[in-house]
């Protein structure tokens, strides 16, 4: 299996799981020539990459796959907001949308038939009361957008201490806001996972260190229990980042920068359960994903991309390669 690497570096990478060699695996080379791609997403057929590329002028990427490195570029496009750091494409493939950070806008840009991307056609940020951590909720700040089964759109807004529901249309590509459920003052809902079925989200708070079980009724999310992430002993500055389900929806991975943890969580559609919270092999996981029967991991100030292995109810470290900063890794579809 390919996975194909983001970070604060200039390149998007791209490495062989399944060459493993000791405590290393792969090499990573460089696939395309990109500034900071932050968050990287291949479409479903594995033929095209997006990326966001964070910078204050945000823009996204996008590369045709090719079977010789590097790809061929498709050219970038201004998202029109500040620090674009995720991406999601509609369910159709024809639209690609931007939470961008800084700004706190969702931007939205048409896919081609070739895989390039065309001008943005929307912008949007959502207004409201900002959360009580002054250096981090001093505005809006969407932090993830997500289309869920059903075709609505949740995005994640660190800064308002919410997830709201937008409805894409999918002819003119604009956004309509149909719902806000909001979270505890401080909590900075960062990322969310969906159940298969669209009716429970797990959503991790950023700045409370947190998960929470969430019954999902149309565009609204109702939270059922919040669970802390970190171990009863944990004392230093901490911030959760990623959050990933298993394919049998039964486990729930929380990585933690400042405890450089991953933490393992049981859960259902109602409860979750704290199990297991294991060293993620390295410094600030700012990643941290499932694939096939290994956790993964983005040690971004390690410039190191980890894989874990089992070990009990947890994990421990099988293999490491380096890449610089890296931030989001995405198993690459085979065409």
């Amino acid at each position: 299996m390919r996975l194909v690497l983001g970070g604060y570096g200039s390149a998007i990478g791209v490495v062989d799981l399944s060459e493993l060699d000791g405590s290393r695996f792969g090499e990573p080379r460089s696939a395309a020539e990109a500034a900071s791609p932050s968050w990287v997403l291949p479409s479903a057929d594995g033929r095209f990459v997006y990326a966001a590329l964070e910078s204050a002028e945000g823009r996204v990427g996008a590369w045709a796959v090719t079977a010789e490195l590097p790809w061929r570029p498709l050219g970038t496009r201004s998202t029109g907001g500040a620090d674009p750091c995720h991406l999601a494409l509609s369910p159709d493939g024809g639209w690609l949308l931007a939470a961008n950070y800084s700004s706190g806008s969702v931007s939205v840009h048409p896919v081609r038939e070739d895989g390039s991307l065309g001008e943005r056609v929307e912008l949007v940020a959502p207004e409201g009361e900002t959360g009580p951590v002054a250096d981090r909720q001093d505005r809006p700040h969407a932090h993830q957008v997500v289309f869920a089964p059903d075709g609505k759109v949740l995005v994640c807004d660190l800064g308002l201490d919410l997830v709201h529901a937008d409805a894409l249309d999918p002819v003119s590509g604009r956004l309509t806001q149909i719902a806000r459920s909001p979270f505890p003052p401080g909590t900075g809902p960062r990322h969310l996972v969906l159940t298969r079925d669209g009716r429970t989200a797990y959503v991790v708070g950023e700045l409370s260190s947190t998960l929470s079980v969430c019954r999902v009724t149309g565009p609204r999310l109702e939270v059922l229990q919040t669970v802390s992430a970190r171990a009863a002993d944990a004392d230093t500055e901490n911030t959760a980042a990623e959050v990933a389900l298993a394919d049998d929806e039964r486990t729930v991975l929380v990585s933690q920068r400042g405890d450089d943890t991953v933490a393992t969580l049981s859960v259902d559609a109602r409860t979750a359960r704290l199990v297991s919270v294991d060293p993620c092999g390295g410094s600030w996981p700012r990643w941290a994903g499932l694939v096939g029967g290994s956790a993964i991991v983005a040690d971004e100030r390690s410039d190191a991309v980890v894989v874990l292995r089992r070990q009990g109810y947890g994990w421990a470290v099988e293999a490491t390669t380096t890449w610089t900063r890296p931030t989001c890794v995405a198993p690459l579809p085979t065409q």
